[in-house]
């Protein structure tokens, strides 16, 4: 049976974009894989679920920060190639990273090797910096935002601002003034132990 929001996805972009199957489901988002039919590519949609997109407060916080985002250029950043809103869709579109995410991969590996778990939060944390210069804050950094490359294995952090600017849209949380805003961090103390106090050190200076 059709799913309706996949259905009103087709219907808003599908001249665009081959809609293919549903890739990933939260409760601030739903991500599908698609095609890029003028450039011929495989991209990931992330769009607002029916719940959150019916509100125009929270369709324009979502495609502002997503437009923002977008400004970033970066090799452990994920890529944003598009962003906009149609017939009540609030949509982006990124790069299709299909290595799964750091989440999935500390479930199976909770202390992988050293070596690896410093190479990665050295790569987050370049991410971080270079971004923090743009004047642009994370504020949700956590394994589930963290993709990995099937290739490479490079870490690639993903969602910029996209869940609190849902929130704030919301009203589930007050984000305060600018000088209390700090971005959130959730990520595994147990994996950063791991990687010992000089990596942590190396990665905070980065």
């Amino acid at each position: 049976m059709p799913e309706p929001l996949h259905d009103r996805v087709v219907a808003a972009i599908g001249q665009q974009y081959e809609v293919e199957q549903e890739i990933g489901r939260g409760g601030m988002s739903v991500v599908y894989r698609a095609r890029d039919r003028r450039l011929n590519r495989l991209v990931a949609i992330k769009v607002l679920p029916p719940e959150l997109a019916y509100d125009p407060a929270i369709r324009t916080r979502f495609t502002r920060e997503a437009q923002t985002a977008a400004q970033l250029a970066h090799a452990h950043i994920v890529p944003i190639y598009d962003v906009g809103e149609k017939d009540g869709v609030a949509h982006f579109v990124m790069a299709l990273v299909t290595g799964g995410n750091l989440a999935e991969l500390l479930a199976r590996e909770p202390r992988p090797p050293i070596a690896e778990a410093r190479r990665m939060l050295r790569e987050i944390a370049d991410a971080l910096a270079y971004a923090h210069t743009r004047g642009v804050i994370h504020r949700d950094i956590k394994p589930d935002n963290i993709l990995l490359d099937a290739a490479s294995g490079r870490a690639m952090v993903t969602d910029f601002g996209i869940a609190r600017a849902i929130e704030a849209g919301t009203g589930s949380r007050s984000p305060g003034p600018p000088s209390a805003r700090r971005p959130t961090c959730h990520l595994s103390k147990r994996w950063v132990s791991a990687t010992s106090t000089d990596a942590a050190t190396s990665t905070r200076s980065a």
